[in-house]
């Protein structure tokens, strides 16, 4: 079984579609961590630039005020949509709840309403 420290360290590039998956799976297998907190353990702990965050909520929501959705896509949605951002996924994701951010402040403390989906 593949550790995190493998998964990071692997002379062969830690960041093929079978890799990531196997670690998320590992992760999850943790008890406490979720899909939310593996997929941010992916990205931030070991920097994949091209996966996209399926489980992130604000995600969803800033997707769907980017492309005028009525409300916010499934995770399914977000994977098939997000295919079109290859090989940078993890950083459009990032811009795209940057976006959300700048409009709500929602994760500074200082909430404003958000706008409706």
């Amino acid at each position: 079984m593949a550790t995190a420290t493998s998964f990071v360290l692997s002379p062969k590039g830690p960041f093929s579609l079978a890799a990531s998956i196997r670690f998320l799976e590992e992760l999850i297998a943790i008890p406490g961590i979720g899909p939310f907190s593996a997929e941010l353990i992916l990205l931030r702990g070991a920097g994949d630039p091209d996966h996209t965050p399926t489980a992130e909520p604000r995600l969803a929501r800033a997707m769907a005020i980017a492309y005028g959705m009525k409300a916010p896509p499934t995770a399914a949605d977000i994977a098939e949509i997000s295919e079109a951002w290859k090989p940078y996924r993890t950083w459009v994701a990032l811009l795209l709840r940057t976006m959300l951010e700048d409009d709500t402040h929602e994760i500074a403390g200082h909430a404003i309403p958000a706008r409706r989906l």
